[in-house]
């Protein structure tokens, strides 16, 4: 009886690890499955999926075609409604013509009240955006349509690339120059590798913001103070000069 109490523990503990063998071998993950090129399909999932909504910030820079109520506190008179034309500039009474894109509503405020202060005494100027334009970004160079793409949240490179149909043969991708319009006239220029977004899936940290502009080179492109203002200036008539006070950083 003993012995038959000892066979019988024996089967039971070996059927309770065989049935945890298995649901050990169920809860195991599947590889992910892979494309034709060898990289796995989760990956360049990552890469081209839609990128995570962008943190909130309380600084908005004037674009062109925003819609500007310029108001004097003392000089009512001299209010004006007005469109941000698109070479970035507007035009005021008290200042003439002044360039507003790139600067937030306080900054073009403290600029006004500066302007306007050898015809005003301690004018007082508040500046309220009442229309905002179509947010844009730019994309040239080596794709299949260059031009303005609709800026969407979140947008990245590869994104607005891809509204212009796509990347042409010559692209250079581990060149690629995202300028960033910001106040004062000043850009700054980063180079960007989307050789390993395309052909390794690693997902882009870059997310494009109103006035960006793109640019794919067809070569490797060594010197960027050249090809800033070489090239993509050379592609929107309405960008401002950028030869002069802007800032690069690799």
């Amino acid at each position: 009886m003993r012995t038959a109490s000892k066979s019988t523990k024996i089967i039971v503990v070996c059927l309770t690890l065989s049935v945890l063998g298995a649901i050990g071998c169920a809860t195991h993950t599947a590889p992910p499955a892979s494309d034709t090129a060898g990289v796995p399909s989760t990956v360049m999932v990552a890469a081209l999926a839609p990128a995570p909504p962008p943190e909130p910030t309380s600084e908005y820079r004037i674009q062109s075609g925003d819609e500007l109520h310029v108001r004097f506190t003392y000089q009512p008179e001299l209010n004006d409604q007005i469109p941000v034309r698109p070479d970035g500039r507007i035009s005021l009474a008290t200042t003439g013509q002044i360039i507003a894109v790139g600067l937030t509503p306080a900054e073009l405020e403290k600029l006004v009240e500066s302007k306007s202060s050898g015809r005003l005494r301690n004018p007082e100027v508040v500046v309220v955006v009442t229309k905002i334009a179509e947010q844009r970004v730019y994309v040239g160079g080596e794709v299949r349509k260059p031009g303005y793409v609709t800026l969407l949240p979140g947008m990245t490179p590869l994104q607005a690339v891809v509204q212009t149909g796509g990347f042409r043969e010559p692209a250079k991708l581990d060149s690629v120059l995202l300028l960033t319009p910001g106040a004062g006239n000043k850009f700054t220029a980063a180079r960007m590798d989307m050789e390993q977004v395309v052909a390794d899936g690693i997902p882009e940290r870059v997310r494009l913001h109103p006035g960006d502009v793109v640019y794919v080179p067809p070569t490797w492109i060594a010197d960027m103070d050249i090809v800033v203002d070489q090239y993509v200036r050379g592609l929107i008539p309405a960008l401002p000069r950028v030869g002069v006070g802007y800032s690069l950083s690799q």
